[in-house]
C-alpha cells in the first residue's frame, strides 16, 4: 500500500467515513453511488423533506460527502443488511419512527410533539413506505 493511500485511509478513518467508503475502497472500487429514489407524492413528503431529509435523505451532502450524516450512520450500523437511506425502507411504520423521533438515538436528537406531531410522523411513515415501494420497482 502506498504512503499516499495509507494517509488517505487514515484521514477517512479519522473523519468517520471509512465505514461508508471502506468496503468499496478495499475492493478497489469507489464509494457507493447515491441510490435512485422515486419520491411518492404524499403529504408526508413535505414534512420529511423539511424535518428529516437534511440528515436522512438519499444522495450526497453539500460538503461533498457521499452520504448525509444520518444516512451514513445508518449505513455503517446496518453493514449492508438494509438500506441506510430511509426513503428506501418499507419497514418503518409510525410506531417505529415515533420511538426514534421521541427518544432520539446516538447523535439524533429527540423531537417533541410541538415539533413533529404524531400525525406528522404517521404521514412520514406512509411517505417512506410508498417511496420505498416505488423506488424498489425501478
Amino acid at each position: 500500500m502506498t504512503r499516499r493511500l495509507s494517509l488517505a485511509l487514515a484521514t477517512l478513518a479519522a473523519t468517520g467515513l471509512l465505514g461508508v467508503a471502506g468496503v468499496a475502497i478495499a475492493q478497489g472500487g469507489q464509494a457507493p453511488a447515491a441510490p435512485k429514489v422515486v419520491k411518492a407524492d404524499l403529504p408526508g413528503r413535505t414534512v420529511f423533506e423539511h424535518q428529516c431529509a437534511p440528515c436522512h435523505g438519499a444522495g450526497p451532502g453539500d460538503d461533498g460527502a457521499p452520504m448525509l450524516p444520518g444516512t451514513a450512520a445508518l449505513t455503517r450500523r446496518y453493514g449492508g443488511e438494509m438500506a441506510g437511506a430511509l426513503e428506501l425502507r418499507d419497514d418503518l411504520d409510525g410506531d417505529a419512527l415515533r420511538l426514534f423521533v421521541r427518544h432520539g438515538i446516538g447523535a439524533m436528537p429527540s423531537f417533541r410533539k410541538a415539533e413533529l406531531s404524531d400525525a406528522d410522523i404517521d404521514a412520514i411513515a406512509a411517505y417512506l413506505k410508498a417511496t420505498a415501494e416505488q423506488s424498489l420497482r425501478q
